[in-house]
């Protein structure tokens, strides 16, 4: 969908797009870059964000059935700036924050252009009931495009998901 002034990543939320599937919808977010904290060697350190990485990369994966957040998984990002042909890439870490468990990862993205975004979730190591054995066996992998403009989020649209 078209944003003509844009919004700004690096000020606010943007929702990129919620790509809907049958047994998981994912939903991918573009927000300022922030400090994490995670357990490394026995204790939990700050990781900041380093050089350049203004962006955080926010994926939320739902089951539609039950609204519930999907955890356990290992969650991976790419982002390819089709204008100038670089990439990034990186697996995302399970996060707890204002918005629930989410995966994120830091990021100064490939700069402005027009993106082509994969994520991809791999199926998650928890335990099922029997009617639910079935479910998320498979990696499923949802495709957004997006638009930076001067840093700005201009245009957006969910391109697929299987």
């Amino acid at each position: 969908s078209a944003t003509p002034a844009g919004e700004d990543p690096t000020k606010k939320t943007v929702l990129i797009g919620k790509a809907e599937g049958k047994d998981m919808s994912v939903m991918l977010e573009l927000e300022p870059a922030k400090p994490m904290w995670m357990m490394m060697g026995g204790s939990w350190m700050e990781h900041k964000p380093g050089a350049g990485e203004v962006y955080h990369v926010e994926v939320k994966p739902v089951d539609p059935g039950s609204g519930t957040r999907i955890s356990y998984a290992v969650v991976k990002f790419k982002g390819v700036n089709r204008d100038n042909g670089k990439s990034v890439e990186g697996e995302l870490h399970a996060m707890w924050g204002g918005s629930g468990l989410h995966y994120a990862l830091n990021s100064a993205l490939a700069g402005d252009g027009a993106y082509l975004a994969t994520v991809t979730v791999e199926a998650p190591t928890f335990t099922r009931s029997p009617s639910d054995k079935d479910k998320w066996m498979k990696p499923v992998v949802a495709q957004f495009s997006f638009t930076l403009k001067s840093g700005l989020v201009t245009d957006r649209a969910v391109l697929s998901i299987s």
